[in-house]
């Protein structure tokens, strides 16, 4: 519970660019379907945060595709 309440203490921004720096740290050793996976799971722990499914089958399809330039461009499209 701790851990949840810790999310909310947070701005919606410093929660966006905590979650990209984590989906960045995955991708630099290789994990680019974990940094998909945390980056879409992330974004649904905070308020006003949700995006389109659209926009998660974007970055599942590139992982999935091995694209590391498009993975890259998912995660720095959140804002």
């Amino acid at each position: 519970m701790a851990t949840w309440n810790a999310h909310f203490r947070l701005t919606r921004e410093q929660h966006v660019e905590r979650s990209k720096e984590r989906a960045r740290s995955l991708i630099s050793v290789g994990r680019t379907r974990e940094a998909v996976a945390s980056m879409m799971m992330d974004m649904q722990k905070y308020p006003n945060c949700e995006v389109s499914h659209e926009i998660h089958a974007i970055g599942i399809f590139a992982a999935a595709d091995g694209d590391v330039a498009v993975v890259r461009a998912y995660i720095e499209g959140f804002n």
